[in-house]
């Protein structure tokens, strides 16, 4: 009986080791053509994205060398002595700030041309508004940019009010705070609290003089992390000209409009990433802001 099991075993073994066999063949066949495919799609998605990036940098590459082309010539027409009429100058500083304003502190140069221009001729009058208008656009399309990951503030001051009260008048005082999708933690949506007061104005050269405090987040109480006096005008652009604070974060103070009668001022608070080119991070700031980061996701 044990020998007719052991033939039957063997009979088995025979029978299903070329069946073994071809599973065994079917099954490689199977693992080598998945893997192929998903090599050979990789492969191509990698050669994609080579050829994106390669096309992208070569875009921007020829952005760039066309861009500082124009930007060296426009520039030379301010920086050669005595060369150039202020219509010129006035159309290029017009194409500077429309293609730079992210990059470049236009504010001494329109201030220049603004000194340069007559007021009392109706050609000085066509440029000087002119000037304006662009300011006035730049001003509101960094305002609008800044606004999409920040916080935005506008009030009116009325020079018969501030007239009344040489000590200063107080436009805003409020607590704002960044939205969700500019912040990378939780405790950062704590709020700061601003207070902005217009101390002065000089109607000859269109400013205000302004005196800005912001706390640090969540401490409306405590020492202000910023306590500053300066004069803003139309010519101070905010991604430009702006106060850093703590947590890679931004504040400015843009002047909308001016007239005999009163003005516009906006508050803006924003992240430092929004930021113009030429405004980097410290790099103890951008340290800082990774250790901190860092300690938060250990915890």
């Amino acid at each position: 009986m044990a020998d007719e099991k052991t033939s039957w075993w063997q009979k088995a073994g025979v029978l299903l080791q070329p069946v073994g066999g071809l599973f065994t063949a079917l099954a490689v066949a199977v693992v080598g053509i998945v893997g192929s495919k998903t090599l050979n799609d990789q492969q191509a998605r990698e050669t994609d994205v080579r050829i994106y990036a390669e096309l992208m940098s070569k875009r921007e590459e020829a952005d760039s060398n066309l861009r500082k082309d124009m930007f060296k010539s426009i520039l030379e027409t301010f920086l050669q002595p005595g060369s150039g009429q202020l219509e010129n100058k006035v159309l290029n500083l017009e194409l500077l700030a429309y293609n730079f304003h992210e990059s470049l502190d236009l504010g001494p140069l329109f201030k220049h041309t603004y000194k340069q221009i007559d007021p009392s001729t109706p050609a000085g009058k066509g440029y000087l508004e002119r000037l304006e208008k662009v300011a006035r656009e730049i001003n509101d399309r960094e305002v609008r940019v800044l606004s999409e990951e920040g916080a935005v503030k506008s009030e009116n001051v009325d020079f018969d009010k501030l007239s009344e009260h040489p000590e200063g008048v107080r436009l805003i005082e409020t607590d704002l705070q960044l939205p969700p999708s500019a912040l990378r933690s939780t405790d950062e949506r704590q709020p700061r609290h601003f207070m902005v007061e217009v101390l002065d104005m000089n109607s000859a050269r269109k400013e205000l003089q302004v005196h800005l405090k912001i706390s640090s987040p969540g401490n409306a109480g405590a020492e202000p992390e910023v306590d500053s006096i300066f004069w803003v005008g139309a010519f101070d652009f905010p991604m430009i000209d702006n106060a850093r604070l703590s947590r890679g974060q931004r504040c400015a103070v843009t002047l909308n409009r001016f007239s005999k009668f009163g003005a516009q001022i906006t508050l803006v608070y924003f992240p430092g990433s929004r930021a113009s080119v030429k405004d980097k991070p410290y790099y103890d700031e951008v340290i800082h802001e990774l250790l901190r980061t860092r300690d938060k996701t250990e915890k």
